[in-house]
């Protein structure tokens, strides 16, 4: 039980925690799941829902899920779009007013069924509505969000009736203190990683790419695509021209799209020096993490923070808006680079990195440097604390 006393027992034993997250990608899943999972280890009862589900709202689900993968084809405009959206609040205004009217109903039935004693929220759409349709049926049920996005929030985020605004880092807890949210309610956390790539022993080089049946002595480059599977291929195909002995494993959501572009990919890279590997979605991120020399792709968060506890240097190609301050941290600390629609630079880094290997070493003190503390479990503690202590 960690720091919690015998006579805590019976009360963490009758607590029952309500894990919600928004479908889309993995980026709020994740932590939503890691979470839940330690709370489960310390005794709380848990129910991992997603939210749109959760209030029988399934057009909206599929109409967030439509547009998120919309500007995630297009992440310049998507940079533009957000960035004017999150200057508005009318649409969460909106939102709020629709589900008290709508979803009230449907929120109070499931309520009565798990009967919660907190929320842990990964999406602003969960932490806010959620805190606001309690305040307005008076139900006194604690709501604690954390920010997916580590060093930054959307302003839809901001909510004084939260009871915790979960966030893990110094950079992201001051950010959304200076956008209006109430500093008592700022909780600096540890990152919830993963608990098979906390827990597992890091593998060599090697020995992860024997696991993988990749050459173990041929420099080895992960692009990421994503969750959803639509990141870029554009350092992908310039590699191929390039024709660098090298071995790039593609990992990441496939759609039918996608999955079509990179067979012809494949089928180019034949003639090529750089080989190239589809594995698509993976469950042993922690053996891939071990195996690369370079992380590459959209600088998605878990992913991002993964790289920095597993000591790999993460090539930014492409940025969606909330994770902007991301690449400021990645440059900060020297623990990749931020080339975000540089394509030219992007394979520069690239090769100058698979051509002198030594070089890799020289960012190997930058990473303990970077001050982000991780665990899950530490994170289950705090919620707990919290509703125990008030």
């Amino acid at each position: 039980m960690g720091r919690f006393t015998v006579k805590n027992r019976s009360t963490i034993d009758s607590m029952r925690a309500l894990c919600v997250y928004v479908r889309g990608g993995k980026g709020h899943y994740v932590p939503a799941k890691a979470v839940e999972e330690e709370l489960q280890n310390k005794g709380v009862e848990t129910e991992l829902v997603e939210f749109f589900d959760y209030l029988s709202v399934d057009w909206l689900a599929f109409i967030n899920i439509k547009y998120w993968r919309l500007m995630l084809k297009v992440p310049k405009l998507e940079r533009v779009i957000s960035k004017h959206n999150d200057s508005d609040q009318s649409g969460l205004n909106l939102a709020i007013k629709y589900a008290n009217a709508r979803c009230s109903r449907k929120l109070l039935s499931n309520i009565k069924k798990f009967k919660p004693n907190l929320v842990f929220a990964t999406h602003p759409y969960a932490g806010t509505i959620l805190s606001e349709m309690f305040d307005y049926l008076g139900l006194n049920i604690p709501v604690f969000y954390y920010a997916t996005d580590v060093f930054n929030a959307p302003v839809w985020a901001i909510c004084n009736k939260l009871k915790g605004f979960l966030i893990s880092t110094k950079e992201g807890a001051e950010r959304v203190k200076a956008m209006g949210q109430n500093p008592d309610s700022i909780i600096q956390v540890p990152f919830p990683l993963q608990k098979k790539v906390r827990e597992n022993p890091l593998l060599d080089k090697k020995e992860a790419r024997r696991m993988l049946n990749l050459d173990p002595d041929l420099f080895t480059l992960q692009l990421n695509l994503g969750g959803e599977g639509l990141g870029s291929l554009a350092l992908l195909e310039d590699l191929i021209e390039e024709n660098y002995p090298m071995q790039v494993v593609v990992i990441g959501g496939l759609n039918p799209r996608m999955t079509r572009k990179l067979a012809r990919v494949e089928e180019r890279a034949k003639d090529s020096k750089c080989r190239v590997r589809v594995d698509g979605f993976v469950n042993n991120v922690d053996v891939y993490l071990a195996a690369s020399d370079i992380l590459a792709g959209r600088a998605g968060i878990n992913t991002l923070v993964e790289a920095i506890f597993y000591h790999r240097p993460f090539l930014i190609t492409e940025l969606v808006y909330t994770v902007i301050p991301s690449a400021d941290f990645v440059e900060k600390y020297e623990v990749g680079w931020n080339c975000t629609d540089n394509r030219e630079l992007q394979l520069e880094i690239a090769l100058k990195y698979a051509k002198n290997l030594e070089l890799l070493k020289e960012l190997e003190a930058n990473y303990d440097k970077a001050p982000i503390e991780y665990g899950a479990d530490k994170v289950a503690d705090i919620l707990i604390e919290k509703v125990i202590n008030g």
